[in-house]
């Protein structure tokens, strides 16, 4: 097992060795860090970070359930276990996680938009812009969380779900062709081949990388031999 300090000390050797002295020294600071983090109260969960980067996710996923028994569940914590157990090809547990973190997303929202409503009624109107800047201040969800749970609803066979994952990370960004490629995949598995097919033309337009990955991806071979997918590759 390797320790995510003893990890990056190492690699600030290799690149003390290799006189990239820049380099080095930004990891340096990230041990520096990691030792600072040991005295933090969210200590497991800074580890599990560290753990995830460094992909000992067995390790990972065993700090993070530390850190639920001794710390309050949020958002971030159930969105960090749901892409660990994915890691770990848990896909049913992963997937319950993220599910738990737009729950938990859900009723902070929820709760702090109530606040305002109650405050207001009441004409404690500094209160209500205090909860009233957390309701704007709450980050959104980010296209990684759609990302990781259409990739876990893929895997379960459940394609109809994960194309509406996809499809979400396109109505903020319409040019990700990350999630057109695993939108034409969802689609193809759940039985829209012609649907699958003009997204992939979408894509390849956008990127010719996409063309390139097409060709070693297993994925698409029962439509390797169809004639509109041969206008894509």
């Amino acid at each position: 097992m390797k320790e995510p300090q003893d990890f990056w000390a190492q690699k600030a050797k290799d690149l003390k060795r290799e006189r990239k002295f820049e380099e080095a020294v930004k990891i340096l600071d990230k041990v520096k860090m990691i030792k600072e983090q040991e005295k933090d109260e969210n200590f497991w969960y800074r580890k599990a970070i560290h753990f995830y980067e460094i992909s000992e996710f067995d390790q990972a996923k065993f700090a993070l359930k530390k850190n639920l028994e001794k710390h309050s569940q949020s958002y971030d914590v159930f969105f960090l276990m749901g892409k660990i157990l994915y890691k770990l090809k848990e896909y049913e547990q992963s997937l319950e996680y993220y599910n738990k973190a737009f729950e938990e997303y859900s009723r902070l929202q929820l709760r702090n938009s109530s606040k305002v409503d109650q405050m207001k009624n009441v004409r404690k109107f500094e209160e209500a812009v205090i909860y009233a800047d957390k309701v704007y201040q709450q980050k959104e969800i980010n296209t990684e969380f759609w990302h990781f749970k259409g990739m876990a609803l893929f895997e379960l066979g459940k394609y109809s779900e994960a194309s509406l994952c996809f499809e979400t990370i396109l109505e903020e960004d319409h040019k990700n062709t990350g999630a057109l490629y695993e939108l034409a995949k969802s689609e193809l598995f759940a039985g829209n081949k012609k649907n699958s097919i003009n997204i992939l033309i979408k894509a390849c337009k956008m990127d010719s990388d996409v063309k390139k990955k097409l060709r070693v991806d297993k994925d698409f071979e029962s439509i390797y031999r169809e004639k509109l997918f041969s206008t894509v590759t």
